[in-house]
């Protein structure tokens, strides 16, 4: 949160939830209070123009701001690329990648592992998203399937195999040695893994006979199950 229009609406949003008066939120912001105060010198025609962007951005959601600076030329517009893409970014309109299923390799080994206790079971996943200004990042986390506890959670701008082993074997000195491991990632993660003495099963997927207890928040189509030396 860099931008002064991002700070103004934090402050905004401080003062609206009564947490503080504006000189506080100001002050805990690093914003100046006659920035807060200050009026809008957009001119009529740039606002109308950041009208259009972001009623065709709604328009068409799957559009992004390429598609959206076409559609404005293809009208007569002269517009920036730059412009539509700092326009959507601010209004929260960008399109998220689509994310390609996995296909699992070869064939199921092993019935998947139900939690009946704690440690028995910890699931892993890497989750993405991005900042207000568009860049990406990870989040790593780790829980107990049978307890739910969230056992770890590791953000990063990119999360290598060596750094979820890293943040696993923190997990590890903190709670105990679980029996098995599970996890839907790579196969640089598996690989990973097989080098340092984890044995990997594959396990099926999980229905809905096997209820919560057995289910992980991150099950998908696929799961490997990492079974640990003790």
């Amino acid at each position: 949160m860099v931008s002064p229009s991002s700070r103004r609406r934090a402050v905004k949003h401080i003062i609206g939830e009564g947490l503080g008066s504006a000189a506080q939120a100001c002050r805990a912001i690093g914003l100046a209070r006659s920035s807060l105060y200050r009026a809008s010198q957009a001119s009529e025609e740039r606002r109308e123009m950041q009208t259009q962007i972001i009623d065709l951005s709604q328009q068409h959601p799957r559009y992004g701001y390429r598609r959206v600076t076409a559609l404005l030329r293809r009208g007569g517009k002269r517009v920036n690329a730059k412009r539509v893409q700092r326009v959507r970014r601010r209004e929260r309109l960008q399109v998220r990648k689509k994310q390609r299923r996995m296909k699992r390799v070869g064939i199921s080994t092993g019935q998947r592992q139900r939690a009946e206790h704690r440690n028995e079971v910890w699931s892993w996943d890497i989750v993405h998203d991005q900042t207000e200004m568009g860049s990406p990042f990870r989040i790593l986390t780790l829980i107990d399937e049978y307890t739910k506890q969230s056992l770890a959670t590791h953000v990063a701008w990119s999360i290598r195999a060596v750094d979820a082993i890293t943040v696993i074997e923190a997990a590890i000195h903190r709670y105990g040695l679980p029996e098995h491991l599970r996890s839907d990632n790579g196969p640089e993660f598996i690989a990973y893994l097989s080098e340092i003495g984890w044995p990997i099963t594959t396990s099926k997927p999980s229905t809905s006979s096997q209820g919560r207890r057995g289910s992980s928040p991150s099950s998908r189509a696929s799961m490997t199950s990492c079974a640990m030396n003790v």
